[in-house]
């Protein structure tokens, strides 16, 4: 959840008197808060979204040295010396647009050339939300040109409700006014033939189009008012109606360079890709490939799986994964592979099928999908009540399409957003179809139950049950809206009725002290959302 960074004064469960609570004067507060608020750094006051940018930890996709020169190739000569400020590739879900991003990005790194990154991804809390890109993306400016970071800081500290005003304020105050108030600096660095770049990607993986709508807006025009700054932007983003209207819009054609990935011939780089990973594949499995013979796989069957992918490396990537699991000799699931219908969809659902599911399977997975934001495998057997060992044994044999790591400390992620869009679409999952609504419902479920554990020590919540206190509405809201027709179950209304009453037998302050520390407007927004649903749904006749 975002909002204006602020200095909380929390309230202690001791001083609650009758339902109500006690704090120091509003005088004293304000002062200390202003106190605070000066000396906080600038990342304490833009919080910014830090597995958003190009240079996050973990597994992240890029290009296969030898691979997308073409495209790679265009992106490049259009930022380097096109007329237009804004270059926007799009393409499909699983053709590679952030693999591209990515090599994108550490060239412009390299080059010391990158002014910031962002990296969108659906369903991964803050990485999803507008409203954090250009908090990020004036934090990653401050750091990449330093002359901008007295200009930034300065004007949030004179307006400490800037984070919280419209995109349009932001981006001129936070982005564009530093960058001007620096530009000698920065025409002095860059060359006008090799301008700085921000590259932000999959656009569309956004929680809230009419926000995205308004970003692109608010881009497009900015460079329109201020036609000499010394910076392109690279965008990515699939193509969904809502943001053709806008890119294609008549104001936009002097601002934007389009690219369509459709335009570029993918086979030969994924015919690239497999030669690369099969053989990656064979030498790691000598043991149990001695007796195959070389070249493996054969000419035609690299020639067939390239056909197979019809262009998605998504595709190519999820194949190789499937047959460099564990379980299973590569040459069988080759043949596998092979012999299976196209479309990712099959393969996902040959992944399913293999693995040895358990009775947590679907709770697990269900979980993990609709997540607001991703929580570590602890953090995610604390708000199952399960252990730790539980989650990996519930996922085992779906490595090829889940990003489980080592660490218990890090989060499961999907390989691709593709299979949460399979897996809530009953007609394409089948017996592994996830009803949102009753799985929403459960998870309200499960933070409602962790919440009313009671804290040993700290006035605030953390990892599960900050997720807990934070979300618990938020999946209570996604139920009804999901299939509201649910709330009138009897049975569902005992499961909910239970671990409501323990939540409100608990002092309140902890959850408003996590609130306040975590930035309470959308939260409450939620809640009031669902309190009008309720109202409206228990009025109507049955």
């Amino acid at each position: 959840m975002s909002s204006p960074p602020r200095s909380p004064v929390f309230f202690h469960q001791p001083d609650v008197r009758g339902g109500h609570f006690s704090s120091v004067s509003g005088n004293q507060t304000n002062h200390f808060s202003n106190q605070l608020f000066r000396h906080k750094d600038l990342d304490e006051l833009l919080a910014p979204v830090d597995d958003a940018a190009y240079s996050r930890s973990g597994p992240v996709a890029k290009c296969l040295r030898g691979t997308r020169e073409k495209v790679i190739g265009e992106i490049r000569q259009c930022i380097r010396t096109g007329d237009r400020p804004i270059c926007w590739l799009i393409g499909p879900a699983g053709s590679g647009k952030s693999a591209i991003s990515q090599t994108v990005a550490e060239h412009y790194a390299a080059k010391d050339r990158l002014l910031g990154s962002f990296f969108f991804l659906r369903g991964a809390g803050e990485r999803s939300d507008i409203a954090r890109v250009i908090h990020t993306l004036a934090y990653q400016l401050s750091i990449s040109i330093p002359s901008t970071k007295s200009s930034i800081q300065n004007i949030i500290q004179s307006d400490r409700t800037i984070l919280s005003q419209s995109l349009r304020y932001q981006f001129k105050k936070l982005i564009i006014e530093p960058i001007l108030a620096a530009r000698n600096t920065i025409f002095a660095r860059f060359a006008r033939t090799k301008p700085a770049v921000i590259v932000i990607d999959a656009l569309d993986e956004c929680n809230d189009k009419d926000s995205m709508a308004e970003f692109i807006e608010v881009v497009i025009d900015a460079f329109h008012e201020y036609r000499q700054l010394p910076f392109r932007i690279f965008v990515t983003s699939r193509v969904e109606e809502h943001i053709r209207k806008k890119i294609e819009a008549p104001i936009a054609c002097s601002a934007i360079h389009h690219l369509s990935l459709l335009d570029f011939d993918a086979h030969l780089d994924i015919h690239k890709f497999f030669q690369s990973y099969f053989s990656t594949i064979y030498d790691e499995n000598l043991r149990v490939m001695q007796s195959i013979p070389l070249p493996w796989p054969s000419e035609s069957d690299l020639d067939a799986l390239t056909r197979k992918c019809n262009g998605l490396f998504i595709f190519a990537t999820t194949l190789i994964n499937f047959i460099n699991n564990q379980k299973g000799l590569p040459p069988h699931k080759l043949w596998r592979a092979l012999t299976a219908e196209v479309g990712l969809d099959t393969l996902h659902m040959q992944v399913l099928q293999d693995a040895p599911l358990d009775h947590n399977f679907q709770r697990v997975l269900g979980t993990i999908i609709l997540l607001s934001s991703p929580l570590s495998i602890r953090s995610l057997a604390h708000l199952l009540q399960l252990q730790a060992v539980d989650i990996v044994q519930a996922l085992l044999g779906t490595q090829s399409i889940l990003m489980i790591p080592g660490d218990d400390s890090q989060p499961i992620r999907l390989f691709h957003t593709s299979l949460r869009d399979l897996l809530t679409s009953q007609s394409r999952s089948h017996e592994f179809f996830i009803d949102p609504s009753p799985r929403h419902f459960a998870i309200a479920i499960d933070c409602l139950t962790i919440i009313g554990i009671p804290l040993k020590k700290g006035i605030i919540y953390c990892g599960a049950q900050k997720y807990a206190c934070l979300n618990w509405c938020y999946h209570f809201y996604q139920s009804l809206i999901h299939g509201g027709d649910n709330i009138h179950n009897s049975q569902f209304e005992i499961s909910l009725m239970k671990p409501l009453k323990v939540f409100r037998s608990q002092p309140l302050s902890i959850w408003v002290n996590t609130l306040v520390s975590e930035g309470y407007k959308q939260t409450l927004d939620v809640l009031d959302s669902v309190l009008s649903i309720l109202k409206v749904s228990f009025l109507l006749p049955l």
